[in-house]
């Protein structure tokens, strides 16, 4: 009987302690006076947002979610222009009524076709309000349906004082939160297709010709896109989003700056001048971690009967955070079959960010791991 009894799995002393804090200490980020702001790290989570996250105007910040939910119905890869579309009659006295309320258009002519990748390009550059009706019925047969889609997307996102009234953003009803617009920023940047067209300078259309993107902050700073946006109810707005070196180990930052004060032009440099101050002091809290250390034994394997191995991590987890930062540490043991040999799988090791973002890797055996002999099996207790 007592040979044929099951004996215990090994039991695991960590060398690790449950967390790990980022050297430095934790700084507030420079939020702007007025209006919000939100800043999001890839890898880690957020950085931050400022106290007052309220529903606002956001303009034409709108055109992200318009834009994301075409490519989710009509995918493109990079390279691919997608389907053609036909300017119609409606569209070409939609944009002459918006071109004189002094309304952000893109020239079009009634029987002129437009890709797909064209028609983001105009919407997203230089914001063309009448191309993102143009898209909405060309997806949806009108825009309310459209908008309707646009809702539901919101709420997949889980963005709760988001809610959109139309596909431009020329109706304050289109409204969101700062850290509501970087969530769905993120989930934008995403997409390689919408990655691509929001960090182009400029582009060419059939009609329009060459129009430029309005973010005047690309290539500053690392900035790679994503969308400014005006009126008078929302002033000035800008999404964005900022390639980052640290350590050698590169990161995004996404932030949101919201109902910053001024006109079309110098309400959008001031909503730059707050993220260009996020951006900078963000990079100058930021560190690269490495955990576990090179070589070092993540913990032990130790058996009722007395042998015993260390075990390790398959390579390191890097991650970037502010100083600070607590990062959770988590070791988890699968179920073990003895014997193991040297360098078995025995598990992983997490590392998990204060939002939540998990970092894993392997753990395996330094050594081998014998089953009991047949003497300790037959007088153990």
């Amino acid at each position: 009987m007592q040979l044929e009894r099951p004996f215990p799995s090994p039991t695991l002393r960590t060398a690790l302690g449950a967390s790990y804090t980022i050297s430095g200490r934790v700084d507030t980020l420079p939020w702007p006076g007025v209006g919000q702001a939100a800043l999001y790290l890839s890898g880690f989570g957020w950085l931050g947002a400022s106290a007052d996250q309220t529903s606002v105007p956001i303009a034409s910040v709108a055109k992200v979610m318009t834009a994301l939910v075409i490519l989710r119905a009509h995918p493109l890869q990079l390279g691919e222009a997608g389907p053609a579309i036909t300017v119609s009659a409606a569209d070409l006295a939609l944009y002459q009524a918006e071109l004189g309320a002094g309304d952000s258009v893109v020239a079009v002519q009634s029987g002129e076709t437009l890709s797909e990748l064209q028609l983001l390009e105009g919407l997203l550059l230089p914001s063309g309000d009448n191309l993102a009706v143009v898209l909405a019925d060309w997806d949806a047969s009108s825009e309310p349906r459209f908008v309707s889609v646009m809702n539901q997307a919101a709420a997949g996102l889980k963005l709760q004082q988001t809610r959109f009234a139309d596909s431009s953003g020329l109706d304050p009803a289109s409204v969101s939160s700062a850290r509501d617009l970087v969530t769905l920023a993120t989930a934008a940047m995403s997409n390689p297709v919408f990655a691509s067209i929001v960090s182009m300078p400029s582009a060419v259309l059939p009609v329009a010709g060459m129009v430029r993107n309005y973010d005047y902050l690309l290539g500053q700073d690392g900035v790679v896109g994503i969308k400014t946006g005006w009126t008078s109810a929302s002033l000035g707005c800008l999404v964005f989003a900022a390639d980052q070196q640290v350590g050698g180990q590169a990161v995004q930052l996404i932030g949101a700056v919201l109902g910053q004060p001024g006109g079309p032009t110098s309400g959008l440099r001031a909503a730059g001048a707050v993220a260009l101050g996020l951006i900078a002091s963000a990079q100058n809290e930021l560190r690269l971690v490495d955990l576990p250390k090179a070589g070092e034994p993540v913990g032990e394997l130790v058996t009722s009967w007395g042998t015993r191995t260390p075990i390790q991590s398959v390579g390191r987890i890097q991650i970037v955070g502010p100083g600070g930062a607590r990062i959770a540490l988590r070791l988890r043991l699968r179920r073990l079959r003895l014997p193991l040999g040297r360098g078995r799988p025995v598990g992983t090791l997490a590392a998990i960010s204060p939002a939540g973002v998990d970092h894993s890797l392997g753990v395996v055996t330094q050594g081998a791991l014998s089953g009991p002999s047949w003497w300790w099996r037959l007088t153990r207790f």
